[in-house]
C-alpha cells in the first residue's frame, strides 16, 4: 500500500477521525484462467540457410544483374500438368534488374530463369511489380512500373499493353504498382500512384493531390474498404480517392507511405503513415488520430509502414525503418521498441514484412538494410538473424515472405545491388535449415499487400475481404494473427465497506485487485470507487496503482476513506482500468468485461 500514489483530499473543517475498524485482506495467489493462455503451434526452430541464389543471367541484357525493388511471387506455370496455373503448381519470382530495366521470371523452385523482357524500354530500374489475373483468362498478368505509367505482360513474358498518362501523379522512380477489382464488376483495375486503370490499360481517373510517397521517392498507394461502404478506395498518404480519382477527402497533410489496420473498436480502418522522419495515424475520414518524429530519424527518411501484433498482445502496432534504425510503435504513436544498429543511410526508405515463422505468436520483423538481412524478434527487437549474404543501395523494397518453392514452409527472397556495402546480385532466397517454418502462402503480389488483396491461384477477389476484421496486418503473411498469445486480466473486488461515519460523509472501501491472466501487467492503471446517487454514478475517488501486478495473483487489500460522499448513497462500485469499457481501458486484456465489482447495497440513507 506505502507504493501507492493515492489522492489526497482536503476540506475546509477538520474531519472527524473515522471509528471504522483497521481491517486487512492479506494477498493471495489466484486460479488463471485457461482462455487467457494459448499454448500456440510452434513448429520448430530458426535456423536460416540459403536456399537459392541467381545473381548471373543469361536471358534478355545480360548485363542487367543488379536488383533494388521488393520482388514478386505467384505462379506463372503449369508444374504439375494439370492444364491450369493455379496454387497447385511451384510459385515463382519476378524481379526487375537494371541497367537497362528488364523484368526477369525466375523458378521459385531453383531460381532457374523462365524470361525476361524489357518492354517498350522504359521499366523502372528500381521500380516495382505486380502480378495477378486481370483479364479473367485463369493466367496471371505480371505489371512492372515504367517512367510514366506502367507496362503489362502475360505470364510468358509477352507485351500485352502500356500505359504512359502517369506524369505528376507518380513519382517515376521506384513506383509499386497495384490491382484490385475498386467497382466489384469482376475486371479488376490496376492502380499506379494515385491513378486508376481498367485492365486494358484505359485511364479511369488520377487523383489531383497525394499518391503515397514522401520528399524522398517512390509511390506505394493501394485499394481498400476503408469506410466499410462496400465499395474499394484507393489510399494515399494525405487522400482517399474512388474509382474515378475523385478525392473523397484530403487532410492538408504532407503526402506519406500509407499502410492500413484496426486500431481501435470500431470496424472502419485506420491508416498509418510514415516518410520525413514522421510517422502518424489517422481516421478513415482523413482525421490525424496521432503522430510523432521517428526517434533518431532526419530529412526524407522513414519507409513504408508495416502493420502486425509484433508483441503477442492481441493488439497491431506499426513497424517502420529510417537511417540506421527500425522502430516499432504502438497505434497511439508511443514507441514500443527500437532497433540502432541497421545500416541504411543512402535511402533510409526501405520497407519491411513480417511473419510468425517458429508459430509463438510473435510476428519477426524481416528487414533488409545495405549490408544484411535482419530478422528482429517483434516483442522486444532482439535481433535472430543477421545474414551478410546481401548487399543493397536500398529504394523502397523489402523482402517478401511465401512458400517460394512450395514444400509446406515459408521463405524469404531479398534483391542484392554491389558497392562498398558488398558485391551481391540478383535475388537471394531463405528458408529454414530444418524446413520448419509455418507455412507461408504461395503468393505475394504486390508492394501494398495483405492477405486478402489476393486469391492463392494469383486471382483478384471481385468482393474483397477486409483484412483487417480477420488478420489485421498489412505486409504480412500471418494467416494466424495471435496463436501463442498469453494476456494478463485484471479484475477488482469489494472485500467490505464501512458505513459507521455516513452522518459526517465519510464512507471506508476495502478493494482488491487481481490479475488471473498468463502475463504480468507492469504498466500503471487506476482504480475507481464509483457511487450510484440520485445524480447518477458519481466518481467518488480515483487511486493511481503504480507498482504493476504478476499473473496469478491478488493484492492485500487498500483501504479507501471517502470523504464528502453525497446522501442517499445506494451502492458502490469499483472499477479498474476504465472498468468494462473497452474504450477506456489501457491495459489490453483476456477480457474487458469483467473489470467492475458493485457491493449491492445501499450504503448511507
Amino acid at each position: 500500500m506505502t507504493a501507492l500514489d493515492h489522492h489526497a483530499h482536503t476540506q475546509e473543517t477538520a474531519t472527524p477521525e473515522p471509528q471504522c475498524p483497521d481491517q486487512y485482506f492479506p494477498a493471495k495467489d489466484v486460479p488463471k484462467l485457461d482462455e487467457c493462455f494459448s499454448e500456440g503451434t510452434t513448429v520448430g526452430t530458426f535456423t536460416p540457410e540459403v536456399l537459392w541464389d541467381t545473381e548471373t543471367f543469361t536471358m534478355g541484357t545480360t548485363a542487367s544483374v543488379s536488383c533494388m525493388m521488393q520482388p514478386i511471387v505467384c505462379s506463372l506455370t503449369d508444374d504439375n500438368g494439370d492444364g491450369q496455373i493455379d496454387d497447385d503448381d511451384v510459385p515463382d519470382v519476378m524481379i526487375i534488374t537494371y541497367s537497362p530495366g528488364v523484368l526477369r521470371a525466375l523458378s521459385g523452385e531453383d531460381g532457374s530463369e523462365l524470361w525476361a523482357t524489357s518492354g517498350n524500354g522504359q521499366i523502372q530500374i528500381t521500380g516495382g511489380a505486380a502480378c495477378g489475373d486481370i483479364d479473367n483468362d485463369g493466367v496471371p498478368e505480371v505489371i512492372a512500373a515504367t517512367s510514366s505509367g506502367v507496362d503489362v505482360f502475360d505470364n510468358e513474358g509477352n507485351a500485352e499493353w502500356s500505359w504512359t498518362g502517369g506524369s505528376g501523379h507518380m513519382d517515376g522512380t521506384s513506383d509499386a504498382p497495384g490491382i484490385a477489382d475498386m467497382d466489384h464488376d469482376g475486371d479488376p483495375e490496376v492502380l499506379i500512384g494515385n491513378c486508376i486503370l481498367d485492365n486494358s490499360g484505359s485511364r479511369l481517373g488520377c487523383g489531383t493531390s497525394g499518391y503515397g510517397t514522401s520528399s524522398n521517392v517512390g509511390s506505394a498507394a493501394f485499394a481498400v474498404d476503408i469506410n466499410q461502404d462496400g465499395e474499394l478506395e484507393l489510399v494515399a498518404g494525405n487522400a482517399l480517392y474512388d474509382i474515378n480519382g475523385t478525392a473523397l477527402w484530403t487532410n492538408g497533410q504532407a503526402d506519406a507511405y500509407p499502410a492500413v489496420g484496426n486500431f481501435d473498436s470500431d470496424e472502419f480502418g485506420e491508416i498509418a503513415t510514415t516518410g520525413d522522419a514522421r510517422m502518424r495515424v489517422q481516421d478513415d475520414d482523413g482525421t490525424v488520430l496521432c503522430s510523432a518524429a521517428i526517434p533518431a530519424a532526419s530529412g526524407s527518411y522513414g519507409g513504408p509502414p508495416t502493420v502486425a501484433d509484433f508483441d503477442g498482445d492481441g493488439e497491431a502496432e506499426i513497424g517502420v525503418a529510417a537511417n540506421s534504425t527500425y522502430t516499432v510503435f504502438e497505434t497511439d504513436c508511443s514507441v514500443l521498441w527500437q532497433y540502432t544498429g541497421t545500416t541504411d543511410p543512402s535511402s533510409g526508405n526501405t520497407g519491411s514484412s513480417v511473419f510468425d515463422f517458429e508459430g509463438d505468436g510473435i510476428a519477426d520483423v524481416v528487414y533488409a538494410d545495405e549490408h544484411w538481412v535482419w530478422v528482429f524478434n517483434g516483442a522486444d527487437g532482439s535481433v535472430k538473424m543477421q545474414d551478410t549474404t546481401h548487399s543493397n543501395n536500398t529504394w523502397l523494397e523489402y523482402p517478401t515472405i511465401a512458400d517460394i518453392n512450395a514444400d509446406g514452409s515459408a521463405d524469404i527472397a531479398v534483391c542484392n545491388t554491389p558497392g562498398s556495402w558488398g558485391s551481391r546480385n540478383g535475388v537471394t532466397v531463405f528458408s529454414d535449415a530444418d524446413r520448419s517454418w509455418r507455412s507461408g502462402r504461395p503468393i505475394w503480389n504486390q508492394h501494398g499487400y495483405s492477405i486478402t488483396n489476393v486469391n492463392d491461384d494469383g486471382t483478384i477477389p471481385q468482393y474483397q475481404d477486409t483484412n483487417w476484421l480477420t488478420y489485421n496486418n498489412f505486409r504480412s503473411g500471418d494467416l494466424t494473427p495471435g496463436v501463442g498469445y498469453s494476456g494478463p486480466d485484471l479484475y477488482a473486488k469489494i472485500e467490505d465497506v464501512c458505513v459507521d461515519e455516513c452522518a459526517n460523509g465519510n464512507v471506508t472501501v476495502w478493494v482488491e485487485v487481481g490479475n488471473q491472466g498468463y502475463s504480468d501487467v507492469t504498466d500503471p492503471f487506476n482504480i475507481e470507487i464509483i457511487g450510484a446517487t440520485d445524480s447518477g454514478d458519481v466518481i467518488l475517488d480515483t487511486v493511481s496503482w503504480t507498482v504493476g501486478l504478476v499473473q496469478g495473483h491478488q493484492s492485500d487489500s487498500l483501504s479507501i476513506e471517502l470523504t464528502g460522499v453525497p446522501t442517499p448513497l445506494y451502492d458502490l462500485r469499483v472499477a479498474v482500468d476504465g472498468g468494462n469499457s473497452e474504450s477506456l481501458s489501457e491495459i489490453n486484456e483476456c477480457y474487458e468485461t469483467n473489470n467492475e465489482d458493485t457491493w449491492g447495497s445501499i450504503i448511507c440513507l
